[in-house]
């Protein structure tokens, strides 16, 4: 699956790479606030999946308790499978938007706009992205200790 994966995802940062440059000959300012834009809104709909999947493994691991062990592990299996292949799909899309994004500031750059030009799009840009992510990592750690409880009152019971 993995070596699947690979080339299709350096194709995809290939072309993002390639469009991004493209448009970064008009107008390169213009250029990276569209690829933050993108990302933006890549980020913010892996965040949405991420996050009901989490939810949803810790609902179900919370409902699983006192219940049968095979149909606790037949439930969390499933979420825990569809929170990681979303969270693989989304990745992938990310990365090819990040690639897209490093490319036109680099463009940028060298077409000479200003490190305050491109401060003020990035800076606030990237406090959006640490608190989604923080949002994630919170309600996955959520879910997983939902599970650790789960397993645990199969131990003891």
């Amino acid at each position: 699956m993995k070596t699947r994966a690979l080339p299709v995802t350096l194709a995809t940062v290939a072309a993002a790479v390639a469009a991004s440059t493209a448009g970064a000959a008009g107008d390169p300012l213009a250029a990276v606030a569209d690829d933050a834009a993108q990302l933006r809104a890549d980020a913010t709909a892996r965040n949405g999946v991420v996050l009901a999947d989490a939810n949803k493994l810790r609902a179900d691991a919370q409902a699983a308790l006192g219940g049968s062990r095979a149909a606790a592990a037949a439930a969390i299996k499933a979420d825990l499978a569809k929170l990681r292949a979303d969270r693989r799909a989304a990745h992938v899309r990310v990365a090819a938007d990040r690639a897209a994004l490093r490319a036109d500031v680099v463009a940028a750059r060298a077409a000479g706009v200003g490190g305050f030009d491109l401060r003020s799009i990035l800076q606030p840009f990237r406090g959006q992205l640490a608190q989604g992510r923080a949002e994630v990592r919170a309600a996955v750690q959520a879910a997983h200790e939902a599970v650790r409880v789960l397993r645990a009152s199969f131990r003891n019971g």
